[in-house]
């Protein structure tokens, strides 16, 4: 099969969209397929990014930054032309859009759409990021967006009807997306990650004072939180859980922060005031595996997930996950089974279900054994036979349209 993916990103730019499309573009390479990515470029730079498999056409979209992560950027509207020949050269038989809603913002338009209905082609759309919810994200003054949130949600529905599908990784956003009229929802775990890399084997004893000069923490459990240092991130919540976390548990809980972004300088004061907390900054992905499997916890206030790849890479690495119970995080996260869930911004739940996991040996020890037992339904491989066999029939039951 001929497969083109237009992607807002790739790598070296890390976050679950450029993770999933990376994996799915291996393994497509690996099996034969012939791809063609399609993905923004700084505008002077749209080199082929290091990495892809010798056989994968790759064509820079030019861009310009966008959004908070560093190296974050969105093509603008001359990709559209770019698009057009790439696809014209490379005659897909099917066209796959990694968040369509945030190219079009750049683009103007759906990218890939009106070439497919010209010639027939079958067009898919990936659901990746709630962006509704995050409006008014780490502000005070969010609540006075919710009324028009529902108003958001059915323009981004509207959007991917217009595809011939739309793959939704998330059985809880699948159906809250056809709740707003989504007609085309196609639902299956289509993420996953790399248990290879993420795994609990990594857990040695020393670690904290051998890779990272910080031995305190090899006597006492740790707590990860890694993610953007940024608002949309629930800092407004950590804010006020950390110094409640401290006065429930004192030292006896050592808080890591992995990550960089606008906040850092308040979040290292912040860890400044409590004991055995520190900030790691930015961790390369290599890196991150060994970090969460020689943690006791990962630990997320965001309220936007979909289908968490960094909670998918923390149960695969045997770190049991302490996280709210909103968006797609409930079908990831089973309550004492393999993690503990609290409700949305609620610090002293937090606080409790963090207590829970450091005091109860018995309850970390359960969550973890069936963390062992079930991390090989978390890799990529079932995950990539989940979507290939879902692009493979929309592709089959559609066909080559007609052209209009």
């Amino acid at each position: 099969m001929r497969v083109a993916i237009l992607s807002s990103g790739c790598l070296p730019v890390l976050d679950g969209v450029t993770v999933s499309v990376d994996a799915r573009v291996q393994r497509l390479a690996a099996r034969g397929h012939d791809v063609l990515l399609l993905a923004p470029r700084p505008a002077d730079d749209l080199r082929r990014p290091a990495g892809l498999p010798d056989g994968v056409v790759f064509v820079g979209l030019p861009g310009t930054p966008f959004g908070a992560a560093a190296g974050d950027i969105n093509p603008g509207p001359a990709a559209h032309e770019v698009i057009e020949q790439a696809l014209a050269a490379f005659r897909p038989d099917l066209i796959h859009v990694d968040e369509p809603e945030r190219l079009a913002w750049g683009i103007r338009r759906l990218p890939g759409l009106a070439f497919a209905r010209r010639h027939g082609i079958p067009a898919v759309a990936f659901f990746h990021t709630n962006f509704v919810d995050y409006w008014g994200q780490g502000s005070r003054l969010a609540p006075l967006l919710d009324p028009f949130k529902a108003v958001g949600w059915r323009l981004v529905t509207a959007l991917y009807n217009r595809f011939d599908a739309t793959l939704v990784p998330s059985a809880q956003t699948h159906r809250r997306l056809t709740g707003f009229g989504l007609s085309n929802g196609v639902c299956g775990r289509f993420n996953g990650s790399d248990t290879a890399c993420f795994s609990p084997a990594l857990r040695a004893p020393g670690y904290w004072g051998r890779n990272w000069g910080l031995p305190g923490l090899d006597d006492r459990p740790v707590m990860l939180i890694a993610g953007r240092l940024t608002p949309d991130k629930g800092w407004l919540s950590w804010d006020e859980a950390l110094p409640a976390l401290a006065r429930r548990l004192g030292d006896n809980l050592g808080v890591l922060i992995a990550g960089d972004g606008t906040l850092r300088p308040r979040v290292e004061r912040l860890a400044a005031t409590l004991p055995q907390a520190h900030v790691l900054g930015a961790v390369p992905h290599a890196d991150l595996g060994a970090l969460l499997a020689n943690s006791d916890a990962y630990a997320t206030f965001s309220r936007c997930e979909n289908a968490s790849l960094a909670i998918y890479e923390a149960l695969a690495g045997g770190a049991p996950v302490v996280a709210p119970r909103a968006g797609g995080i409930p079908g990831q996260v089973r309550h004492g089974e393999n993690g503990l869930l609290f409700e949305p911004g609620d610090i002293e739940d937090f606080v409790t279900q963090m207590a829970r996991l450091v005091e109860d040996k018995a309850l970390a020890a359960r969550l973890r054994a069936t963390l062992a037992a079930e991390r090989e339904m978390l890799d990529w491989e079932p995950a990539f036979e989940a979507w290939l066999d879902a692009v493979s029939r929309i592709a089959e039951g559609r066909g080559r349209r007609p052209p209009a």
